[in-house]
């Protein structure tokens, strides 16, 4: 057996020589189902070349030398596991989210538990200073816990199912924690203060401990802060644990060229250890990440000192940007920093107009089809978020480096999970995903949708970075069906209820929304977790499409919806049409007397006419006839103003209401009254018209009729709108059609 290599080297001390290599014996096969050696002597050398000598690591066996009974020996490869831990992630922010979202669970208050204890989470580099230098050499995420920690024996050495079974966390400490690890470091430490400075826990993920024989993750206890220091020396010296003394060595070599110390590598942990126990002095329960050396894939610094610190202040500013769209629910109370700078989570409080809240009704297993409007016992209540956000509105179109076209305008989707709010999945354009009018700038005014899954409804791959629906053990599709159809129905809702402001014009919506862009924010805001916003009481209702749409809504304003869409003093007014000019003739009463009444002659004798044919075109004082009419528009009313005709069918009394437009002077104004209209439940019904005779002469009756005949163009738009809409549903209707008809198809294949 080789003797084992003393590893202590102060910072002024040279590296020893290498040494020739030394001939190795060979490895006897094992054959399966023997026991591993539990010789443990063998440690990695310093400096010496993989390829020319045989790299001997210990076995995994008893990974605390405090206990008498040890876990079992790992026989899956330590090396191949590793490598699949690395390959979890999409990127090192995921990673790193992971382990975020570890310490957020357990800093987070649970429901109906109590404690005068704030949540707090610390993200900081990891610096060593000596004399005038100091050095960063990695990352640390630091935060307390309200509950008692897993000790790492178990924690570590679970390498395939966590113990977090509650569906209200989203971390899962010990499986998400060695994977996220591995994708941001060669080298973690875990230090863990279990209830008071003399419980005190170290474990060590590295690359370095990983062989084929099994996966080696050792973790230790120690009972004393004050002799710590002399404890680590006496333990780390032991020659089982010489491969864990070299990379508290590696640890202790601080800069790319420094020597490996393994008295400097204590050091380092000692003072994280002092740090936890002083300040968290008042919380029983901490919790601490060091991720040494961190390298980032995806950053333009790959290696050295000063490398390696860039690295980390990359990381250390997306996070200061990114984790507070991240996280939904956490209150003002909770203390998260990242460096010097304290988060504040009101990412969407801040951006949003008309910050708005509904919930709505979803079924896991059962269609939402079959016994619509029955509490099922599969059923929940999903809130939902809606808003127009006011800064994307205001990006523009084009990439100023590529000139590329763009848009960040669509109708955007948010998922968030979870008692701590964490954010799941983004999609930019969701229009294709919720069936909504994709075509044109249709729900293209910078509209936000945020799903919030606050009971952990929703089923979320191990990596927390997208929707599963296929995880669900039986009815997922109808799961994922059920939702977005839900979701699709609120939407269309809430969009249509904001753009009927402005008479349905999309480009008067846009310019409203951007107004706020430079709006400054009020003191005081709140958290999304103890906002009051506006909601919506909305009933739902089935249509003979087999479609969902929204009946019935009451509005209740929320005094935490800091910006509002105002409607503009006139409602019913279309913006950007002006009211009708007459001529003067007809609408301005002349100043000579006599002339008014050789008028007012000519108009009635015209008016007597105008009952029996049509004016010629230029003098046009009654609407156009329309192609096949068998009557003319006079023919229906006689001098009282009373219809001759009762049995007018709507259409009829439709293309009456649309010609109105062009009703002049000595004529009868055919139109309808607002108050006349009826609803039906799912559009308007036939209009029942209302004539309105002339009323006496002059400037007055004139303003009353240009008022009246701005009123239906409005009328008018509103129904455009209407159609537009229904258009839409056509559309989904046919496309759900063809879908049946192919699963018909393949039913009878």
């Amino acid at each position: 057996m080789t003797d084992p290599i003393d590893l202590t080297l102060s910072s002024d001390e040279e590296s020893p020589p290498d040494d020739p290599p030394q001939p190795q014996p060979q490895r006897r096969g094992r054959r399966r189902g023997d026991q591993p050696q539990p010789d443990l002597g063998m440690i990695v050398p310093v400096n010496v070349d993989e390829r020319e000598q045989e790299v001997n690591l210990p076995t995994p066996t008893l990974t605390n030398n405090d206990t008498d009974e040890g876990l079992k020996p790992s026989t899956t490869s330590g090396t191949g596991l590793w490598d699949l831990w690395t390959r979890n992630f999409k990127s090192p922010l995921f990673a790193l989210l992971d382990l975020i979202d570890n310490s957020v669970d357990a800093a987070l208050l649970q429901k109906g538990c109590k404690s005068d204890i704030p949540g707090r989470v610390q993200i900081y580099r990891d610096v060593y200073k000596h004399g005038r230098h100091s050095y960063t050499t990695g990352l640390c995420i630091r935060n307390n816990s309200m509950n008692k920690i897993t000790s790492l024996d178990l924690a570590l050495n679970h390498l395939f199912s966590s113990d977090k079974v509650t569906p209200n966390t989203i971390g899962e400490n010990g499986v998400g924690m060695k994977q996220a690890a591995a994708s941001l470091s060669d080298m973690t430490f875990v230090l863990v203060k279990n209830g008071s400075n003399e419980e005190l826990e170290l474990g060590i993920i590295a690359k370095v401990l990983q062989n084929e024989v099994g996966c080696f993750l050792p973790c230790f206890k120690f009972n004393d802060l004050k002799n710590l220091s002399k404890k680590m020396t006496e333990v780390f010296k032991q020659s089982q644990y010489a491969s864990v003394a070299k990379c508290v060595a590696e640890y202790g070599k601080v800069t790319t060229d420094g020597v490996p110390s393994l008295d400097k590598g204590i050091e380092r942990l000692c003072k994280h250890f002092e740090d936890i126990c002083k300040k968290f002095h008042d919380n029983p329960y901490v919790f601490e990440v060091i991720l040494d050396k961190v390298h980032d894939r995806n950053s333009k610094h790959a290696s050295g000192a000063k490398d390696k610190q860039a690295t980390v202040a990359e990381i250390m500013k997306t996070l200061q940007n990114d984790i507070p769209m991240r996280y939904l629910h956490i209150d003002e109370t909770f203390k998260f920093s990242v460096g010097k700078k304290e988060l504040t989570f009101r990412y969407w409080q801040e951006r949003l107009v008309e910050f708005t809240e509904i919930e709505i009704p979803v079924r896991s297993k059962t269609p939402w089809h079959e016994n619509f409007g029955v509490d099922m016992p599969d059923q929940y209540w999903l809130r939902i978020f809606l808003g127009f956000d006011r800064f994307r509105i205001a990006e523009s179109d084009v990439e100023p480096e590529t000139g590329i076209k763009k848009s960040n305008k669509q109708c955007s989707l948010y998922i968030y999970s979870r008692m701590s709010g964490r954010l799941i999945l983004r999609e930019r354009d969701s229009r294709v995903r919720l069936r909504l009018n994709a075509g044109g700038t249709e729900f293209c005014q910078a509209l936000t949708v945020i799903i919030d899954d606050v009971d952990g409804h929703l089923p979320v791959n191990p990596t927390k970075q997208d929707v599963v629906f296929s995880n669900q053990s039986q009815g997922g599709d109808t799961h994922e069906e059920n939702l977005y159809t839900m979701v699709r129905t609120v939407v269309a809702f809430y969009y249509t209820h904001h753009k009927k402001k402005y008479g349905g014009k999309k480009n008067i919506l846009t310019s409203k929304i951007s107004q706020f862009v430079d709006r400054e924010l009020p003191d005081g805001m709140k958290s999304c977790a103890n906002c009051k916003l506006t909601t919506y009481k909305v009933l739902f209702n089935q249509t003979n499409t087999n479609m969902i749409r929204v009946d019935h809504s009451e509005e209740e304003p929320g005094v935490d919806t800091v910006f509002r869409l105002q409607p503009e003093e006139k409602t019913l007014k279309s913006p950007g049409r002006t009211a009708r000019k007459r001529k003067p003739s007809s609408t301005k009463k002349n100043s000579n007397p006599e002339a008014d009444e050789e008028l007012e002659a000519a108009n009635k004798k015209r008016s007597k006419k105008d009952t029996k044919r049509h004016s010629p075109t230029g003098m046009r004082s009654t609407p156009r006839r329309a192609a096949g009419r068998p009557k003319k528009y006079g023919d229906d009313f006689n001098d009282n103003g009373q219809s001759d005709s009762e049995d007018t069918s709507s259409e009829e009394r439709g293309d009456n209401v649309k010609k109105s437009k062009n009703v002049g002077k000595g004529c009868l104004d055919l139109c309808m009254s607002s108050d006349d209209e009826s609803e039906s439940r799912y559009g308007k019904k036939s209009r029942n018209p209302k004539i309105i005779s002339p009323g006496p002469k002059g400037k007055e009756s004139n303003e009353a009729l240009e008022n009246r005949i701005d009123e239906l163009e409005i009328e008018n738009s509103i129904l455009k709108a209407k159609t537009e809409t229904l258009q839409e549903e056509l559309k989904a209707a046919k496309r759900n059609i063809r879908m049946l008809e192919r699963e018909i198809q393949r039913a009878e294949e």
